[in-house]
């Protein structure tokens, strides 16, 4: 038995979209979690795929939940006022994430619950909730170790590196590739992205597993270049570059399909076979759950 499991509860960037062409990999936005043998219990995102969470779990328990926000940019948080355990008295649940800069990590939970958008108020909320606001660091939570690094997207957003016994698990939420955003031959900028590249690939390097924002496929790229997402290309070479052993795509494209997955992940496979290289490649699938 793996002493780490993963399961996926929410897939999607950007919107929900539930339908008859997306039921397979799941029409939910991101939210996913790992749980050790010994019971330890991380949630990553609070996207609408934590609703689907709380239908597993016993509510007639009492809770202790830690979700980890990698941003908090709707399709990551919109999930949170439909939790159920966060309506039950004696749950204690504690959110940890980054801020923005014009917000805390809490007054951006709080405020997607503020009566123009939601009719419940934070404040009505019967569990016991605290917010932990994270930058770049390490820390121990029961079994686990965790480090977190900076990511590129538009807004505030973290990787998260988890360490349990032997095995490592990295998730990353959002992130593009770091590029000369000015697009032309400066050797000093186009040094610096080169070295923040190289930083994340240090920072993932020899993990078991990856999770990681894989929205575009190459052709879908230069439409969408800044707006904070990898292709799949990014990621199968980030993966290898790092020596990780297994990788998922996730945060699938909301116009992306089931069939179309399928396409994509065989195709990676192949490619794997071809050059020789020992790296499983998945797509993250919803309620689907992995050894990590």
């Amino acid at each position: 038995m793996a002493g780490l499991k993963l399961t996926f509860y929410g897939t999607r960037g950007s919107i929900p979209v539930p339908g008859p062409v997306t039921m397979r990999y799941g029409g939910n936005t991101a939210c996913l979690e790992i749980k050790s043998e010994d019971g330890d219990w991380i949630v990553f995102d609070a996207g609408t795929g934590i609703r689907v969470l709380s239908d597993s779990l016993n509510l007639g328990q009492k809770h202790d939940i830690h979700i980890f926000i990698s941003h908090p940019h709707w399709d990551h948080i919109s999930g949170f006022p439909f939790f159920t355990p966060v309506f039950i008295p004696g749950n204690k649940i504690t959110i940890y994430g980054p801020g923005t800069f014009e917000k805390t990590l809490e007054e951006i939970i709080r405020g997607q619950m503020t009566y123009s958008y939601f009719p419940v108020r934070t404040e009505e909320l019967q569990a016991d909730i605290q917010f932990k606001e994270l930058k770049e660091e390490s820390f121990t939570l029961g079994n686990f170790k965790i480090e977190t690094t900076m990511l590129n997207h538009p807004v505030t957003c973290l990787g998260y590196k988890i360490f349990y016994k032997d095995t490592i698990f990295i998730y990353l939420g959002d992130n593009e590739p770091y590029y000369n955003v000015y697009d032309d031959d400066d050797s000093d900028i186009n040094d610096i992205a080169r070295d923040m590249n190289k930083r994340l690939t240090q920072f993932i390097k020899g993990a078991d597993t990856l999770v990681t924002d894989a929205q575009y496929i190459p052709s879908e790229y230069n439409s969408h270049k800044g707006w904070g997402h990898s292709t799949t290309h990014d990621c199968v070479n980030l993966a290898i570059n790092a020596g990780i052993k297994k990788l998922f795509f996730f945060h699938h494209d909301p116009q992306r399909s089931d069939n179309q997955l399928d396409f994509i992940v065989d195709h990676y496979r192949k490619k794997m076979k071809e050059k020789g290289f020992d790296l499983e490649i998945y797509a993250a699938m919803e309620r689907e759950t992995f050894d990590v």
